[in-house]
């Protein structure tokens, strides 16, 4: 595959993510206890995880980028981190709010690993 189509697979499985995520703090931020939301957003977000997570690999293999730059180590964790929201916005839904600004926060500082991290 191109890389051109691995980008478009990770930025897709982004987009998969936060927007399941929006779906699940929504309902939170609502007080909803709809179950088809829930299942939605959470399978929306978890198969943009794993989009993420392919396309992100198929990327550094393909424009042959270490595994060890430190850039990707960041966006490595910030995976992590963002494979973990789900678990908090479920069993914590009166924090909604405040991880609605840690799901912003992590989208940033995945951005900066790649247009300024990288280049340092």
């Amino acid at each position: 595959m191109s890389h051109q189509v691995y980008q478009i697979l990770h930025i897709l499985g982004i987009l998969m993510v936060f927007l399941g995520y929006g779906a699940l703090l929504g309902r939170a931020l609502a007080g909803s206890d709809s179950p088809s939301l829930k299942k939605m957003g959470s399978i929306t977000s978890g198969i943009g995880l794993v989009l993420i997570l392919i396309a992100g690999f198929g990327l550094i293999a393909k424009l042959g980028y270490s595994y060890s730059e430190p850039w990707i180590i960041i966006k490595l964790f910030i995976w992590l981190a963002l494979g973990g929201m789900i678990a908090a916005i479920n069993r914590k839904p009166c924090c909604a709010s405040k991880i609605w600004w840690v799901l912003l926060i992590l989208g940033t500082l995945a951005l900066a690993a790649v247009y300024w991290f990288r280049f340092l």
